[in-house]
């Protein structure tokens, strides 16, 4: 039988996807890290330490770190995030009537368990028609200018009252600045980085070389790609953005993986890391995530016809997957295609990194599919 790089490489060949930076875990060591690069294009180098911008792979990071926090400063996730930051009590709800966008008080304090769970009424631009709207008549500032003023859009529901993907992160980041006095990168060095031996992950631009940085490419209508890379901030700007901007490398995304497998023991324990993985949504829908910028993103529905509820930073499923995944396993993915799963039950987590616009685009979710489900034919028997 091929070995599984020889297999996982040949189906990345045949899919014609630029470049991969893969990898498996468990709890005590690294199954696979590998890499796959694309003939076809001539920049691409051989190297394991490229840097990725991780994108909304940032939000479980930055999930442990506010946990963490919340739990050294012993504070309440049910606490209100207005005492800390008196200026997000402020944010009104934006709603339409008709054809106009209005604005109403929110009325419903935003608490840490509202920003965690993605339940505080905040939207994201590409996934929002109201959000979108706004940006296109320039009355909200965009996210891509690597400031903090795209912080400041509105709401677009009632915190608490359905769960809804946006900027949440964001906040909770500003948040674990204000309480500890120290930047998110600090505070992802001291939870994270000195702990795991985290030698390229951070928040902060000045510790990167634009020489390490992974290329972007865009695939257009055609199937061709291009290279963007110089065109895109994400990973350089001097906002931390704890919803996205953290940059890392497969080695120490891996490393990541693993502190988690080896630290959740039980989704029934009160450890930091078992809260991220249990149901904080309730009976909320998951649901599709509809695209305002198809050269960002496309439609997306995430495993159609399984009940599944949002953690703490990561998606749960809470039926399994036909194709490996067990009940309870907790993933996620960035805006440039870039996936992960931790599968806690069967001790078994992945990391799939490539830097391709716009996501969820049939052939990187293909790509990823076919190295999950190789993944668990490989490596984890029946």
């Amino acid at each position: 039988m091929k070995s599984f790089e020889q297999k996982i490489n040949e189906i990345f060949s045949s899919s014609g996807i630029p470049f991969v930076d893969y990898g498996l875990v468990n709890s005590e060591s690294n199954l696979i890290d590998g890499l796959f690069r694309n003939s076809q294009l001539s920049r691409l180098t051989i190297n394991k330490k490229q840097i990725f911008r991780m994108a909304s792979m940032t939000k479980p990071i930055t999930a442990y770190l506010a946990l963490a926090v919340l739990d050294e400063y012993k504070i309440d996730p049910n606490e209100k995030v207005g005492k800390y930051l008196p200026e997000i009590d402020n944010l009104k709800i934006a709603y339409k009537d008709g054809e106009i966008v209005k604005y109403q008080d929110n009325n419903i304090p935003i608490t840490f368990h509202h920003l965690l769970s993605c339940t505080s009424g905040h939207a994201y631009e590409q996934h929002d028609p109201i959000i979108s709207e706004l940006l296109s008549k320039k009355e909200i500032a965009p996210m891509k200018d690597g400031d903090d003023a795209f912080m400041n859009a509105p709401l677009v529901f009632k915190p608490g009252s359905r769960w809804g993907y946006g900027i949440s992160y964001g906040w909770l980041g500003i948040a674990i600045e204000k309480i500890t006095g120290t930047s998110l990168n600090q505070n992802l060095k001291k939870y994270l980085c000195y702990p795991l031996n985290l030698e390229n992950t951070s928040f902060n631009p000045e510790a990167l070389s634009k020489a390490k940085l992974a290329p972007v490419y865009f695939r257009d209508t055609d199937g061709n790609y291009s290279d963007i890379g110089s065109k895109i901030s994400l990973g350089y700007n001097p906002f931390h953005y704890g919803g996205g901007g953290m940059t890392s490398t497969l080695s120490d995304y891996l490393k990541i993986l693993k502190f988690f497998l080896k630290n959740i023991k039980s989704v029934n324990a009160s450890n930091t890391i078992s809260q991220m993985f249990k149901n904080q949504t309730g009976h909320f829908d998951i649901p599709t995530l509809k695209s305002y910028n198809k050269s960002l993103v496309l439609d997306y529905e995430i495993h159609p016809n399984v009940k599944k509820s949002w953690g703490y930073g990561l998606l749960v499923n809470n039926e399994p997957l036909p194709h490996g995944r067990s009940e309870g396993t907790g993933s996620w993915a960035g805006v440039l295609n870039t996936y992960f799963w931790i599968d806690h039950k069967n001790d078994f987590a992945g990391v799939f990194l490539t830097q391709v616009l716009p996501c969820y685009s049939r052939q990187l979710l293909e790509a990823f599919k076919s190295f999950e489900e190789l993944s668990y034919k490989y490596f984890i028997k029946a």
